[in-house]
């Protein structure tokens, strides 16, 4: 370990300066400025110097951030260079896939930055960049920092207010530096400077500020950022500065296979003062609380138990606000980067003081199922509070106003509360909603005033029509469980699924956000799609109902899989296809972005349902109904058809037999039989890809029509995601 010491505010050979052989770099700053005329600000900046491949340019990315104490507002921004998303198109894919990571999923990202470029919120920067070294000159756009003399000078424009601010900063604590030379790097796969204190002054907006600011830099290669065992796991981290209120300081870092979310290294450095900085290894960090980030939807643990044993450190990290998230470019999404304090003991004295914590890693934007399990959670909020699991006078009175004499809020939770819930609680990714509450982010409408809207609407709609279908269909099982009306019976299940194709209407009929013309139009738009529905579902019952003509005609019709298509396209579509329009109408969308999001929202919803067709063949046990169930019901779907063009001679008349007589596909050895055929067929992979191709088409024009934002970007994840999984949502 080399130790700088500050030596009367002396730099002792300290050197900021770039290293070029670094595929990855960054110099950090935070700390605060203060003024009568500004008051007390709180700032971050950090810039990133990367070049994945040796015949690469130099990529940049610069993050920015302040928090007013006085307003409590933190704003930021995040600003990138063409050379670094030239650099994500070009490598991207391959890092990822090194890292286990779904191909279908990592050719959707890249295709969308190829074509949009940067999404909101993040910005292009093409201001040339320019870092000198011996000693550091950084300049991009209206950043600077450089080392002059015994100082560092700092220029930047604040995020919220855009006034410009001229500091200097003057080291007051010893330096870290780790390793030296190619010594072995305790911070993992990157090196490190660092000074915990510095004083700052300077003028913000013509005012003359003081304060104080902390200064890391960090050079090494991508082993930063993941595990170098084979599979290559992504890693995060946290991170804490604190400046003690008795002068001493404490640097903290846990990295983390963010998969596991095993720590990987640990470290603390105690700068003591007139000591020369301590370096142990025994941090043990506690998550106390998390936040979840409605922008995002990462989960972030913003509160920790803070203890290093050797140190004596006792320690709780509070932050000042909750929301401190900074949008980033590429599949990270975001970072909790923030200012708070810490209270506790040190060496068993009460210590306090001022600290700055970083999350990092905590929104991998291809983690698909622990983002969707989030929104999972979310819309499950929202669900709950407007059907409660237990029904009281309360609610009973907001959904149809007081009662004359009583209510029995006991049989009104027995008859609907608890059989919806019950199906609803055994699972399910509710997948609509997620699609209208992205889109109408995606569109630039503020979500909260809709989210009920957008999540009750579609989701107990589903949920109604899951009830009535398996009565129509008389399923034994729904998502591993006995049928709503097998375990409540018949009345209990009708009434209930009738009821909640009427209660979320409640949700639109005042809502206080919507013009009486906008409600107006959502209604006709919900009556179409409930028409359209019971028509798809029509033609279902129809194809499937005793004495219906079969054969070998019906089967190899060519209307049949035009007719199949337009069924989904009623029965599974339309509730897609209605939100579609529901969010378009609240954006008061042009024409033309209403037809191209409609358009999509029903090849998608149709690809939707043909793919759950391929799904009812899945071995997995979280499919939750019985395999190959549609040819135990004989049905006419998009996959079994498939596989009847797709059979020759005696294989395809043994399907169709076997479709065509109720006791020989109800039996187990004519359904094996009827799942062997399909599966020979090649009918589960051409229908699958008949799905995607169908969605593929239409993306064009709709991704054409939207703004290039992150949830454009996560919609079309989202949508990749669904159609390749293997078992039902």
């Amino acid at each position: 370990m080399i130790l700088l010491n500050a030596g009367g505010h002396r730099f002792v050979n300290p050197d900021l300066s770039p290293r070029r052989e670094a595929s990855l770099e960054w110099w950090f700053v935070h700390g605060h400025v203060t003024s009568a005329t500004v008051g007390r600000r709180q700032f971050m900046l950090s810039v990133f110097r990367q070049s994945p491949r040796p015949e690469d340019a130099d990529g940049h990315m610069l993050l920015l951030s302040v928090y007013d104490e006085a307003t409590g507002r933190h704003t930021a921004t995040s600003h990138v260079s063409p050379e670094l998303v030239d650099h994500f198109v070009a490598t991207a894919g391959d890092e990822l896939e090194e890292a286990g990571v779904d191909p279908n999923l990592i050719a959707a990202y890249t295709a969308e930055i190829a074509r949009d470029g940067v999404p909101s919120p993040i910005r292009l920067l093409p201001d040339p960049v320019a870092i000198a070294a011996d000693p550091l000159r950084l300049s991009w756009g209206d950043l600077s920092l450089a080392h002059r003399g015994d100082d560092l000078t700092l220029g930047f424009r604040m995020p919220d207010t855009g006034t410009l601010c001229d500091l200097r900063l003057t080291p007051e604590a010893a330096w870290l530096r780790e390793p030296e030379g190619d010594g072995p790097r305790p911070f993992g796969a990157m090196a490190y400077e660092s000074c915990p204190r510095l004083s700052l002054t300077g003028v913000v907006d013509g005012a003359a500020v003081t304060g104080e600011a902390w200064i890391d830099h960090q050079w090494g290669d991508y082993g930063w950022l993941k595990t170098r065992d084979d599979g290559g796991d992504i890693l995060g981290w946290d991170w804490l500065g604190i400046n003690l209120a008795d002068g001493a300081d404490l640097m903290i870092g846990v990295r983390r296979n963010m998969r596991t979310m095993e720590p990987v290294s640990r470290f603390a450095v105690l700068y003591a003062p007139g000591a020369p900085p301590r370096m142990v290894d025994d941090v043990d960090l506690t998550e106390r609380r998390r936040w979840l980030s409605r922008r995002s939807m990462i989960d972030y643990p913003v509160e920790w138990d803070i203890a290093i044993p050797s140190l004596g450190v006792d320690l709780v990290f509070s932050p000042a606000i909750d929301d401190q998230e900074i949008p980033v470019f590429g599949v990270i999404n975001g970072i909790w980067e923030g200012v708070g304090r810490v209270e506790g003991t040190v060496g068993g004295k009460p210590a306090t003081g001022r600290a700055r914590l970083e999350l990092n890693g905590y929104g991998f934007a291809l983690d698909t199922e622990a983002w969707q399990r989030r929104w999972v959670d979310r819309i499950d909020d929202t669900l709950r509070t407007f059907l409660p699991e237990r029904l009281d006078d309360r609610q009973l009175a907001a959904y149809v106003g007081a009662p004359r004499w009583s209510f029995d809020c006991g049989a009104q939770t027995e008859m609907l509360a608890t059989p919806v819930w019950d199906l609803i609680g055994r699972g399910g990714k509710h997948w609509r909603p997620v699609y209208g509450l992205i889109l109408l982010d995606a569109l630039g409408i503020d979500v909260a005033p809709y989210e009920t809207l957008i999540s009750v609407i579609p989701e107990f709609v589903h949920n109604g029509s899951v009830i009535v279908d398996d009565i129509e269909d008389g399923s034994e099982t729904r998502r591993g469980e006995a049928t709503i009306h097998r375990r409540y019976g018949l009345p209990t299940a009708i009434n209930a699924g009738n009821q909640l194709y009427f209660l979320p209407l409640l949700a639109l009929s005042e809502h206080p956000e919507l013009t009486p013309a906008q409600r107006d139009e959502i209604y006709r738009v919900i009556v179409t799609m409930f028409v359209q529905a019971h028509l798809g579902q029509a033609q279902d019952l129809h194809w499937s109902r005793p004495g219906h003509p079969r054969g070998d005609a019906f089967w190899r019709s060519e209307d049949l899989a035009g007719q199949i298509l337009q069924a989904h396209a009623y029965k599974t579509a339309a509730a897609v296809r209605v939100i579609s329009e529901i969010v378009c109408i609240i954006a008061d969308a042009d024409p033309a972005l209403r037809a191209a999001c409609t358009r999509f929202g029903e090849s998608w919803g149709v690809a939707f349902q043909v793919v759950d067709d391929v799904n009812n063949f899945t071995k997995a046990p979280r499919w939750g109904k019985v395999r190959g169930e549609d040819i135990a019901a004989g049905k006419a779907s998009y996959v079994t058809h498939k596989a009847i063009a797709r059979l020759d001679g005696d294989d395809r008349a043994r399907l169709i037999a076997i479709l065509d007589d109720t006791d020989l596909r109800m039996s187990e050895a004519g359904l094996a039989e009827g799942i062997a055929l399909v599966e020979r067929s090649g009918a589960l992979e051409a229908a699958r890809a008949d799905a995607k191709a169908l969605v593929e088409a239409d993306w064009p024009s709709f991704a054409a029509a939207l703004p290039p934002t992150q949830s454009k970007i996560m919609l079309r994840i989202f949508v990749t995601n669904l159609l390749s999984l293997p078992f039902e949502m």
